[in-house]
């Protein structure tokens, strides 16, 4: 689908997962209908029949199981496989019924009902999982024909193989379907949780950067990192002096200058106007992140941005697992005591 395998992996994790309760409560379904059918196989003995009783009830061992594995799994290569061979235990289960019935002209009714199991699973597989799965079918009815010995097997097959080739067609359109879901879904996250003019996060990124229900980062910041507020000296009058055009043009020379400056698991978010916050995870030494403040400062202080030249000042704040919100207050203020000492330097929240 996608020609980088790590993009590739994200969309059919992301399929999977769209679809995956539907698939569940199919198979959930599908395992008990098929238990049913020991109606049909009472209604061909003409009694109760005993020696199907076994064949259509022991899908529920399988399905217990797949009950029990589904809450703790969500891999779509294990368990689209998984959800595949529940379907194939109903069918077998269905063979190893028909094994015992004096009338087995019936069985290729029950096996279209399982291509419509297929068709209903495979909206959450990948169209290379669901065409090998559904094959398997055919080959099933081939392999179980050596001991059933059904009567209408050229009918089963001739009915059964436009079965598979049609429903793994639909699956391939409906993939590309959801492709264009997805691609337009993924569009609007970067949109979303990124600024549009510097390519940089916006301050909606704090909603995946926060524990849910909580005011906490998450562990991958850790419980200590230090927090630079820094903006641009007198940016009014950029604006007001050059136009705003030329005022974002210094905006990403600035975010071009900062960016430079980040390591693999920093954050630099632009929290508002010329106003910007990086997170230097698991960073609790003042001398650490002054120096990375200062670096900053001195970078942006010398680059020609090609409209004119701009200082910045920074705030520094430490967050020691608190409310993350009382600390980008603390860099606040310690960005306003750089403004009120002269601007162009760093400031740490006392």
């Amino acid at each position: 689908m996608f020609t980088d395998e790590k993009d590739n992996l994200q969309f059919y994790q992301s399929k999977y997962e769209y679809y995956q309760k539907f698939a569940y409560y199919v198979i959930i379904c599908a395992s008990l209908a098929s238990i049913s059918y020991f109606i049909s196989d009472c209604q061909l003995f003409g009694r109760f029949a005993r020696e199907t009783l076994l064949p259509r009830t022991f899908i529920l061992l399988p399905l217990a199981l797949y009950i029990y594995i589904y809450p703790k799994i969500n891999n779509y290569k294990i368990m689209v496989p998984v959800n595949y061979l529940i379907i194939h235990s109903i069918m077998w289960n269905t063979i190893w019924a028909i094994v015992y019935l004096p009338d087995k002209t019936h069985a290729s009714e029950g096996f279209i009902i399982m291509h419509l199991m297929f068709f209903a699973i495979g909206f959450c597989a990948p169209i290379r999982y669901a065409l090998i799965a559904h094959s398997l079918v055919i080959v099933n009815i081939l392999v179980s024909h050596l001991f059933n010995h059904y009567q209408n097997l050229d009918i089963m097959l001739s009915l059964g193989i436009p079965c598979v080739i049609g429903i793994c067609a639909a699956h391939y359109f409906m993939e590309e379907i959801y492709a264009d879901h997805y691609i337009t879904a993924k569009k609007l996250e970067f949109i979303s949780g990124y600024d549009a003019l510097t390519g940089i996060y916006n301050r909606n990124i704090m909603n995946e950067i926060i524990q849910e229900g909580k005011k906490q980062f998450i562990d991958e910041i850790g419980r200590t990192c230090a927090i630079l507020l820094f903006d641009i000296d007198h940016f009014k009058q950029v604006n007001d002096t050059y136009g705003h055009m030329k005022g974002d043009i210094v905006l990403k020379s600035l975010v071009n200058a900062a960016s430079s400056v980040l390591e693999p698991k920093d954050y630099l978010i632009r929290w508002g106007g010329e106003e910007f916050i990086m997170i230097l995870p698991k960073c609790n030494e003042p001398e650490v992140a002054i120096e990375r403040a200062e670096r900053l400062r001195q970078l942006v202080e010398r680059t020609d941005n090609g409209v004119c030249p701009v200082t910045i000042s920074v705030g520094i704040a430490f967050y020691n697992g608190e409310d993350y919100q009382i600390i980008v207050d603390r860099a606040d203020k310690a960005l306003y005591m750089a403004k009120e000492n002269g601007r162009n330097q760093v400031h740490i929240y006392q």
